[in-house]
């Protein structure tokens, strides 16, 4: 079941999301209870899985995947900086993928380091894909 959360954190990175825009789309009231869900801290029940699916333009049976290969189809779309990004990621232990995505999540909150594009900008799916 921990391929789930690890999915569900790896399509809201994809999806250029942030904890609070995924809490917001699904249903949460902050961020708090999707980074325990990321972390594999809660349980999530059927309803809320379609919701998180559906949330990160995939199915339930994509999302609950039994590892990362499920996910694989994802990285033919992404450049080569964001696949360097996502392979330096992936070597990290727990602790590490954390601190990452606290320092990626802090970055893309400051317009000095996106350009000025604010979370109204960023999308929240691939061309072709419904988020």
């Amino acid at each position: 079941m921990l391929e789930l959360y690890e999915n569900i954190r790896s399509l809201r990175f994809f999806h250029c999301m942030t904890q609070s825009e995924l809490a917001e789309k699904t249903g949460y009231r902050d961020k708090g209870m999707i980074s325990r869900i990321e972390r594999g801290l809660v349980d999530l029940p059927i309803s809320k899985i379609e919701l998180f699916a559906k949330a990160l333009g995939t199915d339930p049976i994509k999302l609950m995947g039994n590892s990362w290969d499920q996910v694989e189809h994802i990285t033919g779309r992404l450049s080569a900086s964001e696949q360097s990004l996502l392979d330096n990621f992936r070597q990290l232990n727990d602790d590490g993928q954390r601190k990452a995505a606290e320092y990626v999540e802090d970055l893309a909150g400051n317009d000095k380091y996106t350009a000025g594009r604010g979370s109204a900008d960023r999308p929240s799916a691939s061309p072709g894909e419904t988020a």
